[in-house]
């Protein structure tokens, strides 16, 4: 008796060990399980917010692109899933991108801030002795992307692109010019009032050597660079002592400086006599106005100043508006001889 009682109390106790040994396994799944439930859900949810936090960042970047109105907008007429809703917001932001990167026209240059402005005189000049034939060159500024290229191309006149420097927006620019058997580089010049300035603009102020070492790397960019004209500017022109040091060094490596006008009181005339220099000035801005007529009507002014004076030079912007004006005055502009700016 006393035997089988042992026997009996060690398979109890067996018996518990392995009831617990189950109950430990048993726990312990149901503890995974429901570990992986929660974690699975957690990032589900944690990939829920990325999509959502996504999602409104589009929708701010929109925001801040577009100033959301009905006008340049579409909303939503219909229930849209997720995905469909954040496909539907970065195609509309692609296209809000594209159009915020259009050229602006001549006003960003001159009066960034006063919307009805108008252009700088241009220089004053005296009419033309003789019957030679009247030379109007026609520059295109901010000339930054391929698109920009086969714009001009498509107008079938030997138009001068004028490039920007390579910037994170328009990295290209210096690769572009290459395929270009000449054109200008478009030098960023600090403006009166311009918030929206390029990398690397000159500064009132800037010492000679600063300015060199920036020239000296544009023509390193753009090998064949003989002409420079000033992009926005207005301040640094108007300053003596900034265009004698820029006139100084321009000299030094063979670039003739164009000066777009971007402001009435310039002092690059006077600059440019003090160097022994022979000025050149921008006569007429084509598109500081939206609207193929306002850039047709300054085509013709353009037109009439190279027939009065034997010489005139223009200045345009890539834009649907412009390209398409000058497309549609073929007939007004043969009446002048469309010129490098090397040809004056």
């Amino acid at each position: 008796m006393h035997k089988h009682h042992r026997s009996s109390k060690f398979l109890t106790r067996s018996f518990i060990t392995k009831i617990i040994w189950i109950l430990s396994v048993f726990i312990a799944i149901i503890g995974a399980l429901f570990l992986g439930y929660f974690l699975g859900f957690q990032q589900a949810e944690e990939e829920l917010n990325k999509e959502r936090i996504q999602t409104q960042k589009l929708i701010d970047q929109i925001q801040s692109i577009a100033q959301i109105n009905e006008t340049n907008l579409t909303l939503p007429t219909k229930a849209y899933t997720q995905d469909e809703e954040i496909g539907r917001l970065k195609e509309q932001l692609k296209k809000l991108l594209l159009k915020e990167r259009e050229a602006p026209g001549a006003r960003h240059e001159y009066a960034p801030k006063e919307p009805k402005s108008l252009p700088p005189p241009s220089e004053k000049r005296y009419p033309r002795v003789g019957g030679a034939e009247a030379k109007l060159v026609i520059i295109i500024d901010d000339v930054s992307y391929e698109r920009d290229i086969a714009a001009i191309r498509s107008v079938g006149l030997p138009l001068v692109m004028s490039f920007l420097p390579p910037s994170p927006r328009h990295p290209e620019t210096a690769q572009l010019a290459t395929k270009e058997s000449s054109y200008m580089v478009h030098l960023p010049m600090e403006a009166v009032s311009f918030t929206d300035e390029e990398p690397n603009t000159l500064h009132v102020g800037d010492s000679e050597e600063k300015i060199s070492n920036r020239i000296v790397e544009l023509k390193r960019l753009y090998p064949q660079v003989h002409y420079m004209n000033n992009h926005t500017g207005s301040k640094f022109t108007s300053d003596v002592p900034s265009m004698e040091k820029l006139l100084s060094v321009l000299k030094k490596e063979g670039i003739t400086f164009v000066d777009s006008r971007t402001i009435g009181t310039t002092k690059v005339p006077q600059v440019s006599k003090k160097f022994g220099l022979r000025y050149i000035g921008r006569d007429v801005f084509l598109d500081h106005e939206d609207g193929v007529g306002n850039v047709k009507c300054q085509i013709r002014e353009a037109v009439e100043k190279a027939k009065q004076y034997g010489t005139a030079i223009a200045i345009g912007h890539p834009r649907p508006d412009t390209i398409q004006a000058l497309k549609e005055s073929k007939a007004i502009l043969s009446e002048v001889k469309i010129v490098g700016i090397d040809k004056i």
